[in-house]
């Protein structure tokens, strides 16, 4: 299921409110936003962007340096998984398939879990602010 959010005067204000009270650290844009969990290991980001009904596709991934590292190391799983094919080493192939499950099964374990903690904190401050 896709989270998203309206982008309305109310929603922006609990986004803002989000970074001002230290959960997390970034950027609420007009047509954008990027947050950085306050919390250690912070190498995720939470974003959204605009969509055409006018609201918040809400989306989770690597920070910078950390997005270019997993693309480059799963190119380097497909070379070696296309290699190994070749030569018939099936241990290497192994290995490579391993690794690559598990750190996939890692980031959407975290995915789920820093989606979830965003919800209820959007949602814990929306119930603040209609009260």
């Amino acid at each position: 299921m896709k989270q998203t959010i309206t982008k309305n005067d109310k929603s922006l204000k609990i986004l803002n409110k989000l970074i001002a009270n230290g959960f997390y650290n970034g950027y609420v844009g007009p047509e954008k936003f990027e947050l950085l969990p306050n919390h250690f290991p912070n190498n995720h980001r939470i974003i959204g962007i605009l969509n055409d009904d006018e609201k918040y596709d809400v989306k989770f991934d690597f920070i910078y340096p950390m997005s270019i590292a997993a693309k480059v190391l799963l190119g380097f799983g497909v070379l070696m998984t296309g290699i190994s094919i070749l030569k018939g080493d099936w241990r290497i192939l192994l290995a490579s398939v391993v690794t690559g499950l598990v750190i996939i099964t890692e980031f959407k374990i975290k995915q789920r879990k820093e989606i979830k903690r965003f919800t209820n904190k959007f949602l814990e401050f929306d119930k603040a602010e209609s009260e």
